[in-house]
């Protein structure tokens, strides 16, 4: 209490210094042009004139700095955050930082065990490396913190006055209307996709994965995930490259993609100019994007008569009562909305599915693959094991039978999440602990900390029995978090395990994956929506199908 009162002490004489200080600017600027007038008055020096205008606005420019210090230091006084390489001085650490993220994360963990703060090019973020702390803001304190979204997205998908937050939908939030989307789509997932359109929706997808004899195995990934996502968000439309228009969405995701994960330095001066502009390299595509989306809502209200009075903001109207995909699930729950739903929202949370969920997707089966290949005995493990259960096609429930192939899964996603650090921004003022944080600081969840924290027996290490047998039981599970905390985890976390595992599975029993080059290591990465290897081919060859 006594460290409280005289920091508030404290803070009130920098305010007091500041109102001096904006005071006195005022005075002296007054009386030295006060001084200039009369001298020109009696001196009558007209050529003088333009150099004391000239004098007089350099003194409110200079007054001006001074009141901007002023406010300056006593931002820095009021606010207190936890000590880290935080200055601007430390610029160097900032741009390591956002290129060798998955490398500096380990070390700021190591530097600082419970909490940091670091300058990044992107902002002040306050860096979590301690499960207790992190359990405090992203759970206990859950309702002060929203999901912090992609600027590629997010310079699209614009907010409006008065309406919801459209990105992240894929999490909750305190928004009314952001809840009754999180519950409709987890409502969806359990009822509708789970045990039914769910199993024949990835084994027709994994039917139409290209794996040939040398295959970019992101693109192909990212192409698997986003023709999943697509028929599970809209089922009427045709997802296939016969169809041209589909197959330009596709590839402008891709390119979005791609400009996401890009790890140059032009890069991050893209990235710092989006943040001062707004400007973004993608809003083009984005835009396409959207209106094809759009066009989705339009065939399904095909059949709802619209009004004929109606506002300059488009309505949409609820379609039915049964949810066949995730486009219906939304339009069920208009009527629910407050303020109402319009075309652009429903067009910007499907595009949330649909990326974002095709980013994760991608990044879980790229890792995956890499680790196939890195590890060649456990991979064969994993195939014996689906062949010995004839595990020949997807099947969600049976897949939790594949025990060796769902231990590798977990362990390759300790080594390599697909989201490292999970990354959130404050939507007020609050205080925490002994520290003051000001709205719009961001909090990292340090996930790779605690995947190779101490709570972990050789943490360094790839092995798969760790998650086997009578090992499973001293698995530290609060030490374990690849697919978020809390309210905000994904949608579909719980299917998650057994939706990689039996994709792992079916792919293993198809096909013997070797390398065609020089293969990234597993603490290499590159960071955007997700942490993804980089580029790496690799060659697939089919295997007899067995009775």
């Amino acid at each position: 209490m006594a460290a409280e009162n005289i920091t508030e002490k404290v803070v009130e004489k920098v305010e007091l210094a500041a109102e001096v200080g904006v005071k006195a600017a005022n005075i002296v600027a007054n009386a030295f042009e006060k001084t200039i007038a009369d001298t020109d008055h009696s001196s009558g020096a007209e050529e003088d004139t333009l150099w004391n205008y000239f004098t007089s606005f350099g003194i409110h420019i200079v007054m001006v700095i001074i009141v901007l210090l002023l406010k300056w230091q006593y931002d820095r006084n009021r606010y207190r955050y936890p000590k880290g390489p935080r200055d601007w001085r430390n610029i160097k650490d900032a741009i390591s930082f956002h290129r060798k993220k998955r490398e500096n994360l380990l070390v700021l963990a190591n530097d600082y065990p419970d909490i940091c703060t670091v300058m990044t090019h992107s902002g002040r973020l306050v860096l979590l490396n301690d499960v207790t702390l992190i359990n405090e803001i992203f759970i206990g304190r859950a309702d002060l913190v929203s999901n912090k979204v992609d600027g590629y997205l997010e310079n699209q998908l614009r907010y409006k006055d008065g309406k919801h937050i459209r990105t992240g939908i894929v999490f909750r939030h305190q928004d009314h209307n952001s809840r009754i989307i999180h519950k409709a789509l987890v409502h969806h997932i359990d009822a509708n996709l789970v045990g039914k359109r769910l199993d024949s929706a990835v084994q027709e997808q994994l039917k139409n994965m290209r794996v040939s004899e040398k295959f970019d195995v992101r693109r192909t990934t990212f192409y698997f995930a986003t023709r999943l996502l697509t028929s599970l968000s809209c089922s009427s439309i045709t997802v296939s490259d016969d169809d041209k228009t589909f197959e330009l969405f596709q590839q402008n995701l891709y390119k979005v993609s791609k400009a996401i994960h890009a790890d140059t330095f032009e890069k991050s001066a893209k990235t710092i100019l989006t943040q001062l502009t707004g400007l973004s390299e993608t809003l083009d595509i984005n835009e396409n994007v959207l209106d094809y989306i759009k066009t989705w809502t339009e065939h399904r209200r095909g059949e709802i008569n619209r009004p004929e009075n109606t506002s300059d903001e488009q309505t949409v109207t609820s379609t039915t009562k049964i949810s066949n995909d995730f486009l219906d699930s939304l339009l069920a729950v208009i009527d629910e909305s407050s303020p109402r739903f319009d075309e652009d929202d429903i067009a910007a949370c499907i595009l949330d599915i649909i990326m974002h969920g095709s980013e994760m997707l991608k990044g879980a089966l790229s890792w995956l693959l890499l680790y196939v290949v890195k590890y060649p005995e456990e991979a064969d493990a994993c195939r014996r094991e689906a062949r010995d259960k004839n595990y020949y096609q997807f099947n969600l429930s049976s897949a939790e039978s594949l025990t060796h192939t769902q231990a590798f899964v977990k362990e390759v996603l300790r080594l390599s999440p697909v989201v490292p650090v999970v990354i959130h921004s404050t939507l007020q003022d609050f205080k925490w602990r002994k520290f003051h944080i000001q709205k719009r600081t961001q909090f990292g969840a340090n996930v790779v900390a605690l995947h190779h924290s101490a709570a972990w027996k050789e943490p360094n290490t790839f092995d798969v029995t760790r998650w086997l047998d009578e090992n499973a039981s001293v698995i530290p599970t609060n030490s374990y978090s690849p697919f978020g905390f809390g309210p905000r985890a994904c949608v579909a976390e719980k299917y998650l395990f057994n939706l990689l595992t039996g994709i792992l599975g079916v792919l293993l029993y198809h096909n013997d994956f070797e390398k065609t080059g020089a293969l990234p290591e597993p603490t290499e990465g590159t960071f955007g929506l997700a942490n993804l290897p980089p580029k790496f081919s690799l060659k697939a060859t089919p295997l007899s199908t067995r009775s």
